[in-house]
């Protein structure tokens, strides 16, 4: 009984993010922005624009070294937590 209501529990959450509820648009400097459930998850590439100063912001370029910035930022809860290579 548990395995199917965790089965079930599963499968709605997965067409909760399956259901069509992302947008991507072309942004001015070239890049792509991809907004996921209405802005619960924004990807944005070639965006090298400062965050806001109400975001917990963390540099991934210093986390883990890479050599070049790729200018990809990750905006989660509404722009609540945001992770960048910049």
């Amino acid at each position: 009984m548990k395995t199917k209501r965790f089965l079930a529990a599963g499968l709605c959450a997965a067409a909760l993010f399956a259901s069509g509820c992302t947008a991507t648009r072309v942004t001015a400097s070239g890049g792509r922005e991809t907004t996921v459930l209405g802005g619960a998850m924004i990807i944005a590439t070639d965006s090298f624009q400062p965050t806001t100063p109400a975001t917990l912001d963390a540099d991934t370029s210093k986390l883990v070294g890479a050599g070049n910035p790729t200018g990809t930022k990750v905006s989660l809860f509404w722009g609540l937590i945001t992770l960048h290579d910049y």
